[in-house]
């Protein structure tokens, strides 16, 4: 297997969509990566700030990765109900679940695959 690319999407209070690329190492504990600017790679940043307080409402991954699902972190303390499962947010799948991820403006969103 090899490393592979996400996208994380958010909505800010403005109503403004944040479309966050990911690089998702292939291990189990390894450290999502994110850039907001453009494609994420292994020497992206290990935490995506958001400029206003924002609700993750998608994420869709690319299949074969080793890891089966991330967990999401605000500045290392896990989020309630921010634990998603890969196999149900396949870029392929036309109807992923929706999610509810509140992070507020400013705060480090991280994420460690399990």
């Amino acid at each position: 297997m090899a490393a592979e690319a996400g996208t994380l999407k958010a909505v800010g209070r403005s109503g403004r969509p944040y479309y966050v690329d990911m690089y998702l190492p292939d291990a189990v504990g390894g450290i999502v990566l994110f850039n907001p600017a453009g494609a994420a790679a292994a020497t992206s940043l290990n935490y995506w700030r958001p400029p206003e307080d924002v609700v993750i409402t998608d994420v869709s991954v690319a299949t074969g990765t080793t890891a089966v699902g991330a967990v999401f972190n605000l500045s290392g303390a896990v989020i309630n109900g921010g634990v998603i499962r890969y196999a149900n947010f396949l870029n392929t799948l036309a109807s992923r679940p929706t999610l509810s991820i509140s992070v507020p403006a400013g705060s480090l969103l991280g994420a460690v695959q399990i």
